[in-house]
């Protein structure tokens, strides 16, 4: 991962771009991760709620495309 910093521009900016690309590549969610032991179940459970939310999204979106 690696962002270029124009002449002109803020370090502001290039902060935001390096936290965004952060964030699409999960760096944080790994660091999470890694930060403690997660016993299996906890692991399955959180597994479990994300695929249910993404499934309820999914279904309210489907809705939404009939009407």
């Amino acid at each position: 991962m690696s962002i270029i910093v124009h002449k002109n521009e803020p370090i502001d900016e290039a902060l935001k771009r390096l936290h965004g690309e952060a964030i699409r590549e999960n760096i944080f969610e790994v660091l999470n991760e890694k930060r403690y032991f997660i016993k299996p179940t906890e692991k399955r459970s959180v597994h479990k709620r994300k695929w249910m939310k993404r499934k309820k999204r999914h279904r309210r979106a489907k809705r939404r495309s009939k009407k």
